[in-house]
């Protein structure tokens, strides 16, 4: 299998390390290099242990919206360095948290504009990268389905719409884009947000009943770990490496 020479970590605050810890731990700093005091079944499992001379370059930036993933990081990107490419990419949630925040509601053509500019990433990065994978992300509901965002115990009208419009967007462009992977974390941190304890939401994990975002959509250690994890499981389902 040819080596992968490269791997790039695009995108917002689902892939940084602040929220999870610290430097190392971080879903990006995790698939470059695990952590095997903390995760030794996972000992093996990481970019640089599979591909000693990988360059590892973490672009992404707490906070970060799609304008600025398209707009910043893509202008970042190095050239190519020959062989295999794999590109992590988490953007969206931002764009929607900000515009909820000024305005207090969600509309159509706020969602159309995001996806636009991920699409536009998306084609950024295979048109710069000979042979890139690129592991695209749908947003997170960090209210587990409930929607209410801004406040407790009120949910948004139009906001829980707007994401899933967007998610099943995301999943339009990865199907469509050859070298492009989804990676579902909005379906896998379903009851694991603010209502993870509550037995009576849907989307309950009676065994494992744990918050993976510790502020909005900032993942904790737990939630990073989890990222990685699903991320890694694309690699393996691409066969870009072996499980």
């Amino acid at each position: 299998m040819e080596p992968i020479r490269l791997y790039l970590g695009l995108g917002d605050t689902l892939s940084v390390d602040r929220h999870a810890g610290g430097p190392g731990c971080g879903a990006c700093s995790l698939l470059a290099r695990n952590r095997d005091d903390a995760f030794p079944d996972f000992a093996g499992r990481d970019l640089t242990s599979r591909n000693p001379d990988l360059s590892f370059q973490p672009l992404a930036r707490d906070g970060a919206t799609t304008r600025g993933v398209l707009e910043e990081q893509v202008f970042r990107l190095p050239n190519d360095l020959g062989g295999r490419t794999v590109v992590t990419f988490t953007a969206g949630s931002n764009d929607l948290l900000l515009t909820l925040q000024l305005r207090g509601t969600l509309l159509d053509e706020d969602g159309e504009a995001l996806v636009g500019r991920l699409r536009s990433t998306v084609a950024s990065i295979h048109t710069r990268f000979n042979d890139p994978l690129v592991l695209l992300a749908t947003l997170v509901d960090p209210t587990d389905g409930v929607g209410d965002l801004l406040a407790p115990g009120q949910p948004l009208n139009r906001g829980l719409d707007v994401l899933g419009r967007v998610n099943d967007q995301i999943r339009q462009i990865a199907a469509e884009s050859e070298g492009t992977e989804l990676v579902d974390l909005h379906a896998a941190f379903l009851g694991h947000g603010s209502h993870a304890a509550d037995p009576a939401n849907p989307h309950h994990h009676p065994d494992d009943p744990t918050p993976w975002l510790g502020d909005l959509v900032a993942p904790n250690g737990r939630g990073a770990d989890a990222i990685r994890r699903l991320w890694w499981q694309g690699l393996v389902e691409a066969g870009w490496v072996e499980g």
